[in-house]
């Protein structure tokens, strides 16, 4: 997975730790092998962090809006 993002394993490793200590991630580990670590989404951290999203894009859009149409009425 680092290879593919491009980016050294200790810096995945630093990045997926602090994931897992923020409770987006849940880590197993592989049965066969304990140096093997698996990590999965964890949906209703998810759900949260989706829910924050929608707020801010809707904070934005207003303010966006409201921008909009004050240029509108100054350039009127």
């Amino acid at each position: 997975m680092a290879q593919a993002a491009q980016i050294s394993f200790p810096a995945m490793s630093r990045h997926l730790k602090t994931l897992r200590q923020c409770g987006l991630v849940e880590e197993d580990r592989d049965e066969f092998d304990s140096r093997v670590r698996i990590y999965r989404l964890k949906a209703e951290a998810m759900g949260e962090l989706k829910a924050w999203l929608a707020e801010t894009d809707a904070l934005w859009a207003r303010q966006l809006a409201a921008f909009k149409a004050h240029l509108r009425k100054a350039g009127k």
